[in-house]
């Protein structure tokens, strides 16, 4: 009897040394699967988020070209527009045919496909500014959208534009040329001609004497002195020495 309580003794003693250590095994192994699991779900959140870096990087419009604008002026703005992310800053030329050219600066920003630009430029001694907004089209390579011009805080245009960029190089971009203005010479005074020829005609005139004007003075010989024949001069000495 004390053999066989022994025997079931130990027995008992393995069984339960044996449970416990298969089930810390178990215990171990779950958590290695569950850390495991973990990690595998953590790496692809964390590659999303760096994906996602990246498209927010991408998704910036690369707006650095030499574009023409229609639409603000009668003829095309030419514009060159740098970029530094989100910002952007450039330059503006005007160069009608027949009209008066002017240069002008840009600044604005970009946003996913809208754009906001502001081109101020000096007209006529006048600053203008102008106010583009409008939305980039990536199918077309364009800007389309709406502007308002200023002038001492009042508008004085607004409508529509489109802009298409026609050059990637940026550094061929060269500023208008502006002739500067000659100063106006002030006509030479008139000369009163009819004066001049009033007073010619006059000193001409008074070079002559209408004998009329000396009818009175004028006796039987013609004489214009007003003195009588025969009593002045030596003629009238001559006489009377002959008659003696």
């Amino acid at each position: 009897m004390n053999k066989k309580y022994l025997i079931r003794s130990l027995l008992l003693v393995f069984i339960i040394s044996a449970g416990q250590s298969i089930g810390q095994n178990a215990n171990e192994t779950s958590t290695a699967g569950n850390n495991t699991i973990a990690d595998e779900a953590e790496a692809p959140l964390n590659g999303t988020a760096s994906e996602n870096g990246n498209v927010t990087n991408s998704d910036v419009v690369d707006l650095k070209y030499i574009w023409s604008v229609d639409g603000i002026e009668s003829d095309k703005i030419t514009m060159v527009l740098n970029q530094d992310g989100k910002d952007i800053f450039g330059q503006a030329k005007y160069e009608p045919e027949g009209g008066k050219a002017w240069n002008g600066e840009v600044v604005g920003s970009v946003e996913g496909n809208d754009v906001e630009l502001t081109l101020s430029a000096q007209k006529d001694k006048e600053m203008v500014t102008t106010k583009l907004t409008g939305v980039f089209d990536s199918a077309n390579q364009t800007i389309g959208g709406s502007f308002t011009q200023v002038n001492q805080g009042k508008v004085m245009n607004k409508g529509t534009f489109s802009a298409m960029w026609i050059s990637p190089d940026t550094s061929s971009y060269t500023p208008a040329i502006i002739e500067e203005e000659k100063p106006v010479t002030p006509a030479p005074a008139a000369v009163n001609t009819t004066a001049v020829e009033t007073e010619t005609s006059t000193t001409k005139k008074s070079r002559f004497v209408d004998i009329h004007e000396y009818a009175d003075k004028i006796g039987l010989g013609g004489d214009i002195s007003g003195i009588p024949p025969g009593m002045g001069g030596v003629g009238g000495t001559s006489g009377a020495g002959g008659s003696e």
